[in-house]
């Protein structure tokens, strides 16, 4: 299903080929629905970017994050990846594929489930993996319904 929704800035169109490379280096494979997503487009800012919760709240969506060729001096999806799981800030297998306006990650697990995780909620009292799971929020929809669930401000503002 393609999105209903537009991506502008985004980064170098990709390959399949390109995309296979990110799964070698990062050991993982990417859910086929978000590599059929950047395939078409690599990162970018969603005209629709906002995310509304069962609770009314919502979330924003800053932009995506592009794979494999950077935007000026942004990280890739990648990177972001790895530094994440390096510092073990980020459990592995949960890739950050998007980010809010305080720097916090819409990721998506190898199953293709999506979350919202919050890194700025990290507390040194608590052990890294009980700061992982308290850092996420599971949004319950696949990549595709994420995606296509945005909606822009006035569709949801009083």
């Amino acid at each position: 299903m393609v999105s209903r929704i537009l991506f502008s800035k985004g980064g170098v169109n990709l390959s399949s080929e390109d995309i296979g490379d990110i799964q070698q280096h990062l050991n993982l494979v990417l859910p086929e629905e978000l590599v059929n997503h950047y395939l078409i487009h690599n990162g970018g800012i969603p005209s629709n970017s906002f995310w509304i919760l069962e609770d009314g709240c919502s979330l924003w969506v800053k932009k995506f994050l592009p794979m494999k060729f950077p935007v000026g001096t942004e990280r890739t999806l990648e990177d972001s990846y790895l530094l994440m799981v390096a510092k073990n800030v980020m459990p592995k297998g949960l890739i950050p594929f998007a980010i809010d306006h305080g720097g916090n990650y819409f990721c998506i697990d190898t199953s293709g489930e999506v979350y919202f995780y919050a890194v700025d909620r990290w507390d040194e009292a608590l052990s890294d993996e009980q700061n992982h799971e308290k850092a996420k929020k599971k949004l319950g929809v696949s990549f595709q319904l994420f995606v296509n669930q945005l909606v822009e401000t006035d569709e949801f503002e009083d």
